[in-house]
């Protein structure tokens, strides 16, 4: 069983991982002006997209060679994700799915911190609910403006169904569900359940958009939900 950890680097420091595993391939893709920290990071360019960008370009470029299990990271998860070394050193699907806030099929969303008082570490974790859309776990809600997260700033208040038309035929929900933060790990046979030109179509809309990173985020779940057409 082959695992490999993508991480979107900007500006972190990346010694974290060398507590990683060594039979798990790490690659790490970099944006911006900082020099590479580590021998074989791959230069993005433009950097536009945030890290959802990087997420699903490494699944379109890799399509037909993706890794029996990929995990997705920023250059600092532990805020979002604080067991991932953990988790990752397990190197169990049981223990992928048992961590898992969010389980659809081969598709695993990540969210957890032990943080109480918000500082340089991050903010605290966010209290989820059950799923009412989504196979086993928990999610946040956000409606057609993406409230809550990002209701106070008014230049991030898109209408989400405007995305929605142009990557779905099935009905628009009336509420969205997602794991905030868009860490996830996923199963090969999983990510091909979508076609190569469906994340063409998602890479396009994340370079195109400005607000694309953020909507694409609260989409991820639906994105990796077979169901969903």
């Amino acid at each position: 069983m082959s695992t490999e950890l993508v991480i979107a680097a900007y500006d972190a420091y990346l010694d974290w991982l060398d507590d990683v595993d060594k039979k798990i391939k790490v690659t790490v893709y970099r944006k911006g002006d900082e020099p590479k920290q580590r021998k074989g990071e791959i230069l993005i360019e433009p950097n536009q997209g945030r890290c959802v960008h990087t997420f699903f370009n490494h699944i379109y470029t890799n399509y037909d060679n993706l890794s029996d299990y990929t995990f997705f990271a920023q250059d600092y998860p532990f805020d979002h994700w604080e067991n991932i070394i953990e988790i990752l050193n397990d190197g169990t699907p049981e223990t992928y799915e048992a961590t898992a806030q969010l389980k659809i099929g081969g598709y695993y969303g990540y969210h957890f911190n032990t943080i109480t008082i918000p500082s340089s570490r991050g903010g605290c974790m966010w209290n989820l609910r059950e799923t009412k859309q989504h196979g086993n776990g928990k999610v946040l809600v956000c409606d057609n403006s993406k409230f809550p997260e990002y209701s106070k700033y008014s230049d991030l208040n898109t209408d989400i169904s405007i995305y929605w038309k142009k990557l779905f035929t099935s009905d628009t929900p009336n509420e969205y569900e997602f794991i905030p933060g868009g860490h996830f790990g996923i199963t090969k046979k999983h990510a091909q359940l979508r076609s190569k030109d469906f994340y063409k179509q998602i890479i396009d809309l994340l370079l195109q958009e400005d607000n694309a990173p953020w909507i694409i985020e609260r989409l991820e779940c639906y994105i990796f939900n077979p169901k969903i057409k």
